[in-house]
């Protein structure tokens, strides 16, 4: 918000002075200074009032007239001699074919003579003088409240915009977290100009494109079931039947490719029940060193590598959900047991406020390339590994959903066994 502000005010600033700079320009240097030919008028004015004054009653009685006029008008009196005079005032009163008798110089001085050409006069603002001191103090003092109030108009704009920007971040969060319900208000104190309801038209396409996916998907997966099923049924009956050494292999074939697209089913139907936002979710609080060591002798058996858990007893509770929590680290040390080459080791530790759940292999690593989609349903690093290696890319993405439940995230990184490292990072419960 602080950068919003800065940037709004100084926009202001600079607008005003530009529009000011515009305006003198066009009055003072393009069109015709009306204001100094006003002023030219009455120092004219005031010469020819002088010029009676010496013609009736004398010099002196026009000098003790200007004297206290000067005096009453807070004016510096000055007196030169002809032969003294700057070359642009003697310039000007040389000329025979100026229009007024009195000059301006630019320190806006006024230079004029009376019936005596060889005595000039000059006159200018007494800036010493306690009235014009209080005018130029009156003038900063303009200045002063004219930034303040640019600066409390544009804490308030931003503060208006800001709380309003905030309220569409908030929902925006909410959707991209996977709540595809979440509008944006469009009541007119939230509204930021059409972006809400544009958000929401945005939204709505995302949730029914979403939804279809869904939808499409569990359909897929439910239709499919039925008849891989007959086929690994027909095959083990096909088996057990008089074959020779050619055909039994090709039946144990298409059982095995059978028992692939099963498990590949039983894979999508079971993201898309984790993915779905009505999905039963049963959170618990859970003694997180109790419950990780609890749980360690079964995830054991799911490697032929050596495995190694690193939980301190003083670890704290966290809120999840124990069976979708257990899928969670299942698949990830299923991952880097395809990949590890001798080593799994996972570790659970605190970070701040959150839990992180760290599962490191001594396999190859993944790119940091791959990173931004190796949680991507379907991706795979290496298209060339065989399925029995690589998976089908779905389980790291049912990983990545279950965290999103929890409302926490998912990140992979280097580890210093030298193969990947998979953090689950929740937060604590407080």
């Amino acid at each position: 918000m602080r950068r919003i502000y800065l940037e709004f005010f100084f926009g202001l600033v600079i607008i005003f002075f530009a529009s000011l700079v515009t305006y003198v320009v066009l009055v003072y240097e393009i069109a015709e200074d009306h204001e100094a030919i006003l002023l030219q008028h009455r120092a004219d004015g005031l010469v020819d009032m002088l010029d009676i004054i010496e013609a009736t009653s004398g010099t002196d009685a026009a000098l003790d007239a200007l004297n206290v006029y000067t005096n009453k008008a807070e004016f510096k009196l000055e007196t030169h001699s002809a032969s003294a005079l700057p070359k642009a005032v003697k310039a000007f009163f040389d000329r025979t074919d100026r229009q007024f008798d009195v000059y301006y110089d630019d320190d806006d001085k006024l230079w004029f003579h009376l019936a005596d050409q060889q005595t000039f006069y000059a006159m200018q603002e007494d800036a010493e003088s306690p009235l014009y001191r209080d005018i130029e103090f009156e003038e900063n003092l303009l200045i002063v409240f004219l930034f303040i109030g640019f600066a409390i108009y544009s804490f308030f704009m931003v503060w208006f915009l800001s709380r309003r920007v905030r309220a569409l971040e908030k929902t925006a969060l909410q959707f991209a977290s996977g709540d595809l319900t979440a509008r944006a208000s469009t009541r007119s104190h939230l509204r930021v100009g059409s972006l809400n309801r544009t958000f929401n038209h945005m939204a709505e396409r995302i949730a029914n494109l979403v939804s279809s996916s869904r939808a499409l998907t569990n359909a897929v997966a439910h239709e499919l079931r039925t008849p891989v099923f007959r086929i690994q049924w027909q095959a083990e009956l096909l088996s057990e039947s008089a074959l020779d050494n050619k055909q039994q292999q090709k039946v144990a074939s298409i059982i095995e490719d059978t028992d692939e697209m099963a498990s590949l089913v039983d894979e999508l139907l079971y993201l898309a029940r984790v993915d779905h936002p009505n999905t039963l979710f049963t959170p618990q609080t859970l003694e997180t060193s109790v419950w990780m060591k609890e749980q360690w002798p079964r995830w054991q058996t799911l490697s032929t590598k050596s495995m190694s858990l690193d939980a301190p007893q003083d670890l704290p509770r966290v809120e999840a959900d124990p069976h979708l929590l257990k899928r969670v680290i299942t698949n990830l040390i299923g991952n880097a047991e395809k990949y590890a080459t001798s080593q799994i080791a996972v570790r659970v530790y605190c970070e701040d406020t959150q839990l992180v759940i760290a599962v490191h292999d001594d396999g190859e690593g993944v790119e940091s390339s791959h990173w931004p989609f190796i949680f991507d349903a379907f991706y795979s690093v290496d298209r060339s590994r065989d399925k029995k290696r690589s998976g089908y890319g779905l389980g790291l993405a049912i990983v990545k959903q279950i965290v999103i439940r929890h409302g926490g995230h998912v990140e992979i990184d280097h580890s210093d066994l030298g193969g990947a490292c998979f953090r689950v990072i929740l937060s604590l419960q407080t």
